[in-house]
């Protein structure tokens, strides 16, 4: 493992029981009521305590693989500062707030279009606010808990496509439904139809215990000989990933979870559509009539199904519609998850605009770059925001463009080593293109100037960011793109170069149909506001304009031995976590350099760099003061540090998982294990395996696959090997400095007897740099 492992020390009795004390306390504050494993929707039960699935969990085990701190605005439930609340409406409103209760396992995708699950969020928020009350999303680890926390008064309304059955109804009053599904047997795509009575020998069919699919799924096992049952605690998603991957052969779930499963698994089909229909409504306490009433009203005057269909209509049309259909590409400029929250310069603008009009923003992510036109032509999108430049070309296609958002420079694009110093150095060079792009004009211009050059056009359905790729790898020489592009990316990365500025500025703006003149009029007004100008600003500042200053390495200690001035912090709170401290200092300067007043691109703050939602959910709000950070980073990677427990991670592994997550988010290292294990690589070892599929996160080849989408996957790359190595540096550098303090004092002589020394102390997750 790279050199070294990491030896894994029993504790004394003694202290075993203040870790243990200890450990209880970190388990309450992080992770409170996450006893119970998420359980999907349909008739459910409290699992039996003890009782397993194949591959051997526990139904009391909790898998958090999809939860992300920051990803939906809302609370873990119990790190919530709750109350109790059983009364109606009226005492919904002297409260001042609604709370709405969410199993965390129906959020856990970037969405690549709109969700059944959001919808209904959004909806709800938006009535919260009519009503005049604060919303309030409190997420759950287990459907089984949301109609208990429910009558218990932690919870005022459950927002979860909850089926409507006669043992519910004795438990909680429905609103009139809100959707009407179909249960589907799921399968890969080249899996040939089930008919009636096949035996299907040889076979598996995963389902979700206690539900409405574990139900189906037994009467159709035996309408078919041959097939095996399986019952699983683990969540619905997950087991249509498995039957995507392999892992199992069908699963039953109903239209709108694979609807969802869809967005990144596009080789998944509905293999059987069962008869019969799913009623689902929203559930309220009993004994509530004015709730459900108001509640059954807005249901009457609002459509709570996705916007699939054609629509082309104007501003008053959209605005009477309630949603804002956007195009976007899930890349590093404009729509991507990072830590657990969605961010992007066209998402952020476009989600002001759209709250702007009062109206939901639904976000679409477009197969291909050539089809944002098409697009929108076809009805399918009312805005198209790709950091689209201004050109003729597009105009002539019946496209109407906004204001401009911002200018931007063409530049020419190389690896290190490989750079254009002048027009004429790109005799003999070839450019790579999409055809679809502004900058193919521009080639074709710059060609009739330099004629040695030579244009190679690539595929549509790369991205500017897979082009970087291949220029980064030497399979690619050269491209064209925006210097906003490049700074965004060589924030993180080194392997590009901004070579050449070929004094071509052009204006980037959203693209509408020429069609809808009270739209575009709309945007134009929305980016003349004084509010609009300054976000602006701060957006690409942010995104575009922020590259993170190199940080010289430390290669020497103070003279009183010390790696930092918050040596005394990370001891104390790495002892109390049972972490290795000099691991901790190695993080810190990695994340502020030693700054307490850090603060990062996307928000995250102090030495310690945590994101403020994440510092609410252990607890912690002043992440500026030194020791508040100091504490809520080791706490947050603690709870990290046990999403890997009982994984078949090894103690040399489980570290570096840990701190991949805290760089780059839980949701992108799971999908990097997903991918290591289809590419044959070991998916519970980082480096060389898992490392080498995070870096596949950022190719749309694969991340168009992955539940949380792109990721920025050479950064945590990078994050992990940095820490290891200034790790490996800092512990050289403390034993040196032992050695030499011990030598330059006087040692005693032994006495001639004496009592046995007991062994000292050592954190289970002490390193030692002995090499294998």
């Amino acid at each position: 493992m790279r050199g070294y492992w990491i030896r894994i020390s029993r504790l004394a009795a003694s202290r075993l029981a203040a870790l243990l004390a200890l450990s209880l306390i970190a388990v309450l504050i992080l992770c409170s009521g996450c006893e119970q494993r998420p359980s999907p929707r349909g008739d459910s039960e409290p699992a039996a305590a003890g009782k397993t699935d194949t591959t051997g969990k526990s139904a009391g085990d909790v898998d958090t693989a999809g939860w992300s701190p920051e990803l939906r605005g809302g609370y873990l439930i119990d790190t919530y500062d709750n109350y109790i609340e059983k009364g109606d409406l009226d005492a919904i409103k002297r409260r001042g707030k609604l709370r709405i209760l969410v199993d965390v396992a129906t959020t856990s995708i970037l969405p690549r279009a709109a969700t059944q699950q959001d919808i209904e969020i959004n909806q709800l928020k938006r009535f919260a606010r009519k009503l005049g009350v604060e919303p309030v999303i409190l997420y759950t680890f287990g459907f089984d808990t949301l109609i208990p926390l429910l009558n218990a008064g932690k919870g005022d309304i459950i927002a979860n496509d909850i089926t409507i059955t006669d043992a519910r109804k004795k438990l909680v009053d429905f609103s009139i439904p809100t959707v009407h599904t179909k249960l589907v047997l799921v399968s890969q795509q080249d899996v040939a139809q089930v008919g009636e009575g096949d035996k299907l020998k040889g076979k598996t069919l995963t389902v979700s215990r206690g539900t409405t699919y574990e139900t189906l799924g037994r009467e159709f096992a035996r309408q078919h000989p041959g097939v095996k049952l399986v019952v699983t605690d683990r969540n619905y998603v997950d087991v249509a990933v498995d039957v995507a991957m392999g892992h199992t052969d069908f699963t039953i779930i109903d239209e709108a979870i694979l609807d969802l499963v869809l967005q990144f698994r596009d080789d998944l089909k509905k293999n059987l559509v069962f008869p019969g229909e799913q009623v689902l409504a929203w559930p309220i306490r009993k004994n509530s009539p004015q709730l459900l009433a108001t509640i059954n009203d807005k249901i009457r005057h609002i459509k709570l199904s996705r916007t699939t269909g054609r629509f082309t209509g104007d501003l008053a049309d959209i605005k009477q519609r309630g949603v804002l259909r956007a195009v976007t590409r899930n890349n590093a400029g404009t729509y991507f998850l990072w830590k657990g929250r969605i961010l992007g310069y066209e998402y952020e603008l476009l989600k002001d605009f759209a709250d702007n009009l009062g109206v939901r923003l639904e976000i679409i992510v477009a197969p291909e770059h050539s089809t944002f036109i098409s697009m929108l032509h076809d009805g399918k999108a009312d805005i198209a925001a790709n950091l689209f430049a201004v050109t003729p070309r597009r105009e002539q296609q019946g496209i109407k463009f906004s204001d401009m958002t911002h200018k931007a420079r063409v530049v020419v694009v190389s690896r290190p080593g490989k750079e254009v110093k002048k027009l004429s150095d790109l005799s003999g060079r070839t450019v790579y293109v999409r055809k679809s792009s502004s900058h193919y004009d521009l080639v074709q211009k710059i060609h009739q100037q330099v004629p040695g050059l030579k244009v190679e056009l690539v595929p549509e359905t790369m991205d500017i960011q897979d082009i970087f790729d291949k220029i980064a790898d030497g399979e690619y020489d050269l491209t064209f793109a925006d210097d906003i592009t490049v700074n965004s990316e060589r924030s993180w990365r080194t392997d590009i170069m901004l070579s050449l500025d070929l004094h071509d500025d052009h204006a980037h703006a959203w693209m509408m149909r020429d069609s809808n003149p009270e739209l575009v009029t709309a945007v134009d007004q929305f980016l003349k506001k004084p509010k609009t100008r300054k976000k602006l600003q701060q957006l690409y500042k942010k995104y575009f304009d922020s590259p993170k200053p190199p940080r010289p390495e430390i290669t020497k200690l103070s003279r009183e031995g010390k790696i930092s001035p918050y040596d005394h912090l990370a001891k104390q709170y790495a002892e109390q976590y049972d972490f290795d401290w000099r691991l901790i200092i190695a993080q810190m300067f990695q994340e502020s350099s030693f700054n307490p007043k850090a603060k990062s691109w996307v928000g995250a703050r102090g030495l310690m760099q945590v994101m403020p939602d994440t510092g609410k959910q252990v607890g912690e709000s002043n992440l500026f003061d030194p020791e508040t950070s100091v504490r809520a980073g080791v706490k947050y990677l603690e709870w990290l540090y046990r999403k890997f427990d009982d994984k078949g991670i090894g103690p040399d592994n489980q570290m570096w998982f840990t701190l991949a997550s805290y760089n780059a988010g839980l949701g992108h290292v799971y999908d990097a294990q997903l991918l290591a294990e289809e590419k044959g690589w070991d998916p519970r070892v980082w480096f060389g395996n898992v490392e080498k599929a995070m870096l596949l996160l950022s190719d749309k080849k694969y991340y168009r696959k992955a539940r949380y989408g792109y990721a920025r996957g050479r950064e945590p790359f990078d994050y992990v090997r940095k820490i290891e190595a200034r790790f490996r540096t800092y512990v050289a550098l403390l034993n040196a400095y032992q050695r030499q303090r011990h030598a330059a004092i006087p040692q005693p002589l032994p006495p001639i007897a004496s009592a046995p020394v007991a062994a000292s102390w050592q954190p289970r997750r002490q390193y030692d740099l002995t090499s294998e």
